[in-house]
């Protein structure tokens, strides 16, 4: 059977990566910043025998693995980038880069992607078509996946895409959502301009601060008052700053508020409203703004078809998946309505082709993007079943 021959493979080389997964986390590298992961993700493909090419986003890789038969094309991606956080978590392997950590997970997607590369080339003769493996930088700031596909990355659409993401929950536990599973996280920018005068002469000025927290107070009103309750939005005013000096009415402040939302006619409707809003207050109290959008992450869309197949895929195996791993947890897949309001730049992929974002839970207690967070190596190995299961059952 495919999965008795995936899980020997994995086996066979779950040393090996968990060396490499040690060796990265040791070293994390911030957003368009690693290169040494990226030389590393090169070593192991050169070891493979796996052809690839790096990406006009640097330090991107793009690696293609060929069946050598006819088929459809599936892209699998994994991100690279670590946080500006100081690493208290204690593993023996933990970082030796000041201020910077491997608190998400990345250096495990990258591992995992790998040992998945490995496991599709020594079972080549058991599918049809072509595998892109991308192997991403950026994720947490600078939108890397945008801009791969910015570059070309899609240009030869595939049939469907997939990623994996560890989550500080119970291990073993996968989290795979039908639907919208993220938000489009989104900012306005809002610059507000009054008239300067002294503060003994009020009536001669226009105070930019009393607009702006005006501004402020109208627009707490949007999400409550022009979306639906069940719309999944959160307005936050983040950043104002204004003012030089007390004895002086200002004549410009600065606002600055992050949009999330879980579908793109919430989101439009945001924009619209803050926009609005802002421009009748500043105007009604004799001053005017400049607004400025900037569109961030796209949510994250996991196609209901292209998801149930892997939801299928999982629990058809699932004995086999977790064979020494340990036994198969209770309720080990979460479906139906996941949403979260975070953000994650494999959005961008999932508009682009039919795609599905699966969570894996490796642990806790200490949460993602936390100094202490932590990912039980011996779940690696069910990434890596997992996924290059469902790739080369849907590449059959």
């Amino acid at each position: 059977m495919l999965i008795d021959k995936i899980n020997a493979i994995s086996d066979d080389i779950e040393e090996h990566y968990l060396a490499v997964r040690h060796d990265l986390h040791a070293h994390p590298e911030l957003s368009y910043k690693e290169f040494r992961t990226s030389e590393k993700v090169q070593e192991e493909l050169k070891r493979l025998g796996i052809p690839f090419e790096l990406s006009p986003v640097k330090p991107g890789v793009i690696a293609t693995i060929d069946s050598g038969k006819p088929g459809k094309l599936l892209l699998l991606r994994a991100d690279m980038d670590a946080l500006p956080i100081q690493e208290c978590s204690g593993v023996p392997f933990s970082s030796e880069n000041p201020g910077v950590m491997h608190a998400c997970g990345h250096d495990v997607h990258t591992t995992n992607l790998l040992a998945v590369c490995e496991i599709l080339v020594r079972t080549r003769e058991l599918w049809s078509g072509r595998v892109k493996a991308v192997f991403q930088p950026a994720e947490e700031n600078g939108g890397g996946g945008r801009e791969m596909i910015k570059a070309g990355l899609m240009e030869e659409k595939p049939d469907a895409c997939m990623g994996m993401h560890v989550g500080a929950w119970t291990p073993g536990v996968f989290d795979i959502g039908e639907g919208y599973v993220s938000a489009y996280s989104d900012a306005a920018y809002i610059t507000v301009h009054g008239k300067a005068v002294h503060s003994s002469k009020p009536e001669h000025g226009v105070d930019a601060v009393l607009i702006a927290a005006s501004i402020v107070v109208a627009l707490n009103t949007i999400v409550s008052r022009n979306l639906s309750p069940m719309a999944k939005s959160t307005l936050n005013v983040g950043t104002i700053h204004g003012g030089t000096a007390v004895n002086i009415v200002t004549d410009k402040v600065e606002i600055g508020a992050m949009l999330r939302n879980a579908v793109p006619e919430s989101r439009e409707i945001m924009f619209q409203k803050i926009e609005q809003i802002a421009r009748g207050v500043a105007e009604g109290m004799g001053g005017r703004i400049d607004f400025r959008r900037h569109n961030g992450y796209s949510s994250v869309y996991n196609d209901p078809a292209m998801t149930r197949f892997v939801i299928d895929t999982i629990r058809k195996n699932q004995e086999q998946l977790y064979t020494g791993i340990g036994p198969v947890p209770e309720g080990n897949i979460r479906t139906g309505e996941r949403m979260q309001l975070g953000a994650e730049d494999f959005g961008f992929y999932s508009h682009e082709a039919p795609s599905c974002f699966i969570k894996v839970g490796t642990g806790g207690p200490a949460l993602n993007h936390t100094p202490d967070f932590k990912v039980d190596d011996h779940y690696i190995k069910l990434m890596a079943r997992t996924m290059a299961l469902a790739a080369e059952q849907f590449l059959q």
